[in-house]
């Protein structure tokens, strides 16, 4: 019977928050159909492509121009919305724009979707209590997050990399580590995502990840290089990094708005030179790499040790990227089920210790809490206090586990 009350307090209040979402989305119906999210940049990249311009995929006017043929109702732009992403990446984007950017943007959240329920799927087997769970339950708890339902809302591309990032869990998991080397290494369309987690690997002396991670890193950079060319290819470094200083000018992205160490020292050090900070925010992200890697095992770790430090990777992987925006914690998505999944068969938990690992994600699946700082206060960086929380709560739940299992072992 409490189990039965449980259910229904959860589903009531997963409930509620998919409804604040179809409000906003409501209210957005018309935004999206002028072209202001996100997706735009995926439609004119692959537009670019399509028309053969694949040179000028970088180039602000031609990005500009292609943008006007589809958005030119977008009021708050006397620019493009650049593409910044790899030019492999944009090919995958070239079949929907046979479609009207509307009908694309539909696509695409469906092909979302369809990522979300292949997640499940492909967790399954790892984690049996998601055996009697449907996928409409999943996919309606999965919009009911908050940063899932914003990358819905902006047409991003980051639900493929929470996909592969389930994929890796269950790989690595089975000692495959040249597959799981491989889906990392599809995900460097978010490059600054993948790295942090491939370092934490690679000091857990995992090599045949890095291996299959480096076959499918240059596979991509040769499909980039036939796309824009060599000069093309070694100048976009130079250009993605030109972009992130003028998107900072002119407060289209800033670290405010993200929640990790760059946003939290962003915000708590706001009259420290640009230089410092970088040096700070550089060391403090690593520091945080190497104390997740030193405090993992994934060789010679129990079953709960493992999903607790595959859980604390990702959340340091956020915490340590350079860029973490609000749908980017989407990822969260796969620690958020690998804790429940610990507490679930580990009844022998005190309360206390449950709450400290619940807390954070009860927190994050309140929905008006992000609005209020993402649209409102432009304050998201205060969700890494939360992440940091619960770093500190799997790393606490770690060492308690290690001091139990000892002597059996």
């Amino acid at each position: 019977m409490q189990k039965e009350k449980y259910r229904a307090f959860v589903l009531l209040f997963l409930a509620g928050m998919l409804s604040v979402h179809l409000v906003l989305l409501w209210n957005s119906l018309d935004l999206i159909r002028k072209g202001y999210p996100d997706f735009t940049i995926f439609y004119s990249g692959g537009s670019i492509l399509r028309q053969g311009l694949a040179h000028q995929l970088y180039d602000e006017a031609t990005q500009y121009r292609v943008q006007q043929q589809f958005a030119a109702g977008v009021s708050i732009r006397q620019g493009p919305l650049p593409y910044n992403h790899p030019p492999f990446e944009a090919v995958a984007f070239v079949p929907f724009t046979l479609a009207p950017y509307p009908v694309a943007f539909v696509i695409w959240d469906l092909c979302n979707l369809a990522f979300l329920s292949l997640m499940l799927l492909v967790l399954r087997p790892a984690l049996p209590e998601l055996k009697s769970v449907s996928v409409a339950l999943w996919l309606l708890a999965c919009v009911a997050f908050f940063p899932v339902f914003f990358a819905l809302l902006q047409g991003q591309d980051i639900l493929f990399l929470a996909l592969l990032f389930a994929a890796v869990y269950v790989l690595l998991q089975r000692n495959s580590d040249i597959a799981a080397g491989c889906c990392l290494g599809l995900g460097l369309f978010r490059f600054h995502l993948v790295l942090p987690l491939l370092l934490i690997l690679l000091w857990q002396k995992r090599t045949k990840v890095v291996f299959g991670f480096l076959m499918t890193a240059a596979a991509l950079a040769a499909i980039s290089v036939a796309i824009i060319g060599w000069q093309g290819a070694l100048e976009y470094p130079g250009q993605v990094w030109q972009l992130e200083q003028d998107m900072q000018r002119h407060q289209t992205i800033f670290p405010l708005r993200m929640a990790n160490i760059r946003g939290l020292l962003e915000n708590f050090l706001p009259l420290t030179s640009k230089p410092v900070l970088a040096i700070a925010v550089a060391v403090i992200s690593l520091a945080l790499v190497v104390f997740a890697a030193s405090k993992s095992n994934f060789k010679t770790a129990s079953r709960s040790e493992f999903d607790l430090s595959f859980s604390l990777c990702v959340v340091v992987t956020l915490l340590a990227s350079y860029h973490t925006l609000p749908y980017d914690l989407s990822l969260l998505l796969l620690p958020i089920a690998l804790t429940i999944h610990y507490l679930f068969n580990n009844q022998k938990i005190d309360s206390r210790t449950r709450l400290t690992l619940i807390v954070p994600f009860v927190v994050l699946f309140f929905s008006p809490l992000h609005m209020f700082l993402e649209m409102r206060t432009s304050r998201y960086n205060l969700f890494a206090l939360v992440l940091l929380w619960w770093c500190w709560a799997l790393f606490k739940e770690l060492g308690r586990l290690k001091q139990t299992e000892a002597p059996a072992s």
